[in-house]
């Protein structure tokens, strides 16, 4: 799911409207938060009236609008507002999304049917009784999380699927956009989290994982014992033991 940019804080809204109310909101409303397809706009509708306004920039359509009397209004009503506004176009954003991603399944599962369109009548058999013992011993069932990183994650796969099944040209460039921005935002993340879990691992076996080094040196000295006590000197940093390595 797409992320909420924020440009300008919820506490500085109703301050920053003040402070540009007669210069660059004069001229034109300003994105405040963006969410996928969704910006939300402050504008100026009078000297004392702040506007907010929620536009799906991909259909070009106005989708909610409030205003508040900067005169009577507090800088906490406005918050509430732009946090809820926020809120609102993370729902319509997710909605989208999930609505897009449900129809390449579809697509997905109408290619699946034909490919096993001789076993459908044994498919259908098994799925009307409930077996226990066969359901925990299935190894092809595909959950939502194996689903997502497989076929639908193949970006070729699916730009694939989209041409085979759209004809309007419009619905197709709306298709592959999509899946283009949805498949690179999800395989992105799973990179970075891998990354990250794997300089975890690899941090913490070098925390742990002792080396053994070996040196040959030799120390000039009447018996063991002195040229072992010179070793140890040498060791600790004294400079007037001199070795040869």
């Amino acid at each position: 799911m797409s992320r909420t940019f924020r440009y300008i804080s919820n506490e500085d809204v109703l301050k920053s409207f003040k402070e540009f109310r007669d210069t660059l909101l004069s001229e034109r409303p300003v994105i405040i938060a963006r969410h996928g397809d969704y910006a939300l706009y402050l504008e100026k509708k009078t000297d004392s009236e702040l506007g907010l306004r929620i536009m799906n920039e991909e259909k070009k359509a106005i989708v909610e609008e409030r205003s508040y009397d900067i005169n009577r209004t507090t800088d906490e009503l406005v918050s509430r507002g732009v946090r809820h506004a926020c809120q609102k176009m993370s729902e319509l954003s997710d909605e989208d999304v999930n609505m897009k991603r449900f129809q390449i399944w579809k697509w997905y599962l109408l290619d699946w049917q034909k490919e096993h369109e001789a076993e459908q009548h044994d498919i259908v058999s098994k799925e009307i009784e409930w077996n226990e013992e066969l359901m925990q011993q299935e190894t092809e069932l595909m959950d939502m999380e194996k689903y997502l990183h497989g076929d639908y994650l193949n970006l070729g796969h699916t730009l694939n699927l989209i041409d085979r099944y759209l004809v309007d040209p419009g619905h197709k460039e709306l298709f592959r956009k999509f899946a283009i921005n949805d498949i690179m935002e999800m395989t992105s993340e799973d990179t970075k989290v891998k990354s990250i879990e794997e300089a975890e691992r690899r941090s913490q076996e070098e925390e742990v994982k002792l080396h053994t080094y070996q040196f040959t040196v030799s120390v000039e000295a009447t018996d063991k014992e002195k040229a072992r006590r010179a070793l140890l000197h040498y060791l600790a940093g004294d400079e007037r033991i001199s070795v040869q390595k």
